[in-house]
């Protein structure tokens, strides 16, 4: 699978599902990107760490995550499984996205 993780779409995708939930902290398949991913691609995509792939393929076969995208799969799959609206992954992304700066660029 070659799907390129945009950030722009992605927030876009989570700014149309800002009041409702996009998907669950906590899990690989149904996280937000996962969900998000699914929707593009119109397969079931898992993101794992730094990679996402198809469900039904190998993992050594998954593609790799751009940097953003690989922080923001980790930090919420550290979270305990629950529920997450649009707006509380931008918020969530938004922290990434800020750590991410070089600090002479602040």
């Amino acid at each position: 699978m070659s799907v390129v993780v945009e950030l722009d779409a992605f927030v876009s995708w989570l700014c149309l599902r800002e009041r409702e939930v996009c998907g669950y902290v906590g899990t690989w398949y149904d996280s937000p990107l996962a969900r998000y991913l699914s929707e593009v691609t119109g397969h079931v995509v898992g993101a794992d760490g730094g990679r996402c792939g198809r469900a039904l393929s190998d993992y050594r076969c998954w593609s790799f995550l751009p940097r953003w995208a690989a922080v923001f799969t980790s930090r919420i799959e550290s979270c305990p499984r629950r529920p997450v609206t649009g707006y509380e992954t931008l918020l969530i992304l938004a922290q990434i996205e800020l750590a991410l700066v070089p600090k002479r660029a602040r």
